[in-house]
């Protein structure tokens, strides 16, 4: 096959591709993605890790595909959306959910018709102490940007029984930094997110007991998260792993 026909069938494949319609929770709306390639899944399955820093291995890749794949702007997404993404691009492969340990047969239709619902988690501003805090959910972009952060810190090196505290203990104050947009304290005004460094080490100063509203308000989000995996009458959810995107 002559390689400028060769190029023109790929262009013609990828023109091609059948758009699959999600609900966006956090817009309230349906939006447009494209159905996972072999190699979207390819990098999926590639991708599974079983260490500490795992999951942001597994947002990250899922990050990368939803901005690929997504027919819009990814910054006005957040994690909600991540999780209904996730589920409908599944859909597209196969409808059935299986898992055997958990006794768990359904559909993951059944799961997305009963995500169809606004869910609103309103910006906060938190006063404790001196400080005052101002914080949101993040959007897509924002959770990947400090993913990224931590997988650079820790590029290369091994997660040990010797050092395992010290990464989980990171990623808890990266997890505070995602949420916070900016802090005031006296006549002072920092925003969080224009220098992470800085912001990291701030935060690291900051009484722990002065974080106590903001993790409930975390918890708000992945509570959230959690029940859009839910299975309708059940108290089982769809666990969202590389492993939910092998199928056979």
């Amino acid at each position: 096959m002559a390689t400028d026909n060769f190029n023109d069938i790929l262009t013609e494949i990828k023109n091609t591709k059948e758009q699959l319609v999600f609900y966006s929770p956090s817009l309230d709306k349906e939006s447009n993605v494209l159905p996972l390639t072999l190699k979207q899944q390819k990098l999926i399955i590639e991708n599974s890790l079983t260490n500490t820093l795992s999951l942001l291995f597994f947002n990250n890749c899922i990050f990368d595909i939803v901005k690929e794949n997504y027919l819009g702007d990814v910054k006005k997404l957040d994690t909600l959306d991540r999780v209904n993404i996730s589920l409908t691009m599944r859909q597209k492969m196969s409808d059935e959910y299986i898992d055997d340990e958990e006794n768990i047969n359904t559909t993951i239709s059944e799961v997305l018709c009963a995500n169809r619902g606004y869910l609103k988690l309103e910006p906060k501003e938190i006063e404790t102490g001196d400080f005052t805090f101002h914080i949101s959910k993040p959007n897509l972009y924002i959770d990947n940007k400090i993913n990224n952060i931590i997988l650079r810190k820790y590029k290369g090196k091994e997660i040990n029984e010797n050092n395992v505290s010290k990464v989980i203990s990171d990623v808890y104050i990266y997890e505070l930094i995602k949420f916070i947009n900016k802090v005031q304290f006296n006549d002072n005004e920092i925003i969080i997110h224009d220098n992470i460094d800085n912001s990291f080490k701030l935060l690291n100063e900051i009484g722990s007991d002065n974080f106590t509203l903001i993790y409930k308000y975390i918890n708000e989000l992945r509570d959230l998260e959690n029940g859009l995996t839910l299975i309708p009458g059940t108290e089982n959810n769809i666990s969202i792993t590389p492993d939910f995107f092998i199928v056979q």
